[in-house]
């Protein structure tokens, strides 16, 4: 059976405007400009409506979840949380440019995870985990349409591991509030079909 799937990336916080790593060590609420733009988006019906709500656990996602899709009740799945940044949460690009050990976190594209941190591998097995659990949910429920409210890390790992030939992380890259339409058959977790919302 296809799902189709609305990944939508959290609306923006203090940390986000900072551009500092806000991983899963870092549970801040949206600042009043991000509840003021998710709020206007939905008001221009930017958001398509689902049949089943899921968040992953931090207050970002949960509070986005509750504001775009306030008739929902979104089941809360841990394993959409963004990346474990261990010692580089809460940092800048400025603050750790001259840190010998986040120079080899970007060389290796993520694999190697930073100090007390989380692997690439390590997080994309916990994602494709979280798609389980949305395939398992919308088997027992029949939803035809759900929207999955996470972080952008988790979108562009996501999608840049379902269309290898595309091979590019940063092409899934979106703006807070932002996310992509795609299909995904419950049976195998396959994703196609994706399109910007």
């Amino acid at each position: 059976m296809a799902l189709t799937l609305y990944l939508i990336r959290h609306g923006l916080t203090a940390g986000n405007a900072a551009r500092r790593y806000i991983g899963s060590r870092t549970d801040e609420p949206l600042s009043e400009q991000g509840r003021r733009e998710l709020l206007a988006a939905r008001s221009e019906n930017r958001y398509p409506q689902a049949d089943a709500l899921y968040s992953g656990s931090l207050l970002r996602c949960t509070e986005t979840a509750r504001l775009l899709y306030p008739m929902l009740a979104p089941l809360i799945l841990p394993a959409l949380n963004e990346l474990n940044f261990g010692t580089f949460e809460g940092k800048t690009y400025e603050q750790l440019k001259n840190d010998p050990t986040y120079q080899r976190w970007i060389d290796s594209a993520g694999r190697i995870p930073p100090p007390g941190g989380e692997s690439g591998r390590d997080f994309s097995l916990r994602l494709q985990g979280a798609l389980g659990s949305i395939a398992n949910d919308v088997r027992r429920t029949g939803a035809r349409r759900a929207a999955a409210v996470t972080h952008g890390g988790c979108i562009m790992t996501l999608l840049s591991e379902a269309a290898p030939s595309v091979n590019r992380f940063y092409a899934y890259q979106t703006v807070c509030g932002g996310g992509f339409r795609l299909m995904m058959d419950i049976d195998t977790l396959q994703i196609s079909e994706i399109s910007p919302l």
